[in-house]
């Protein structure tokens, strides 16, 4: 009787051992993967990058900038009052 709860045991430790790595490694997969998407471009105020289609979109001095949001415009604006 001991033995079969010993085995059991085991083989239970065993399984979740081995569903683990499975799930583990779709994760490992995924992650591996290279992103098809949009281009990314960089936030002149707080450099950082963001896709295109999240970006705020600018005119300033002729040129077209990108910010990842309303503050880092400002702070933007702001920086070049200066």
């Amino acid at each position: 009787m001991v033995l079969r709860l010993l085995i059991a045991i085991i083989f239970g430790y065993l399984l979740f051992k081995l569903i683990r790595g499975w799930k583990t490694l779709a994760g490992e997969r995924s992650a591996k993967r290279p992103v098809l998407g949009e281009d990314l471009v960089e936030d002149p105020f707080c450099h950082t990058y963001i896709p295109i289609s999240h970006a705020r979109k600018a005119e300033i001095g002729g040129k077209t900038l990108y910010f990842c949001s309303q503050a880092c415009f400002e702070g933007y604006q702001k920086r070049g009052k200066k």
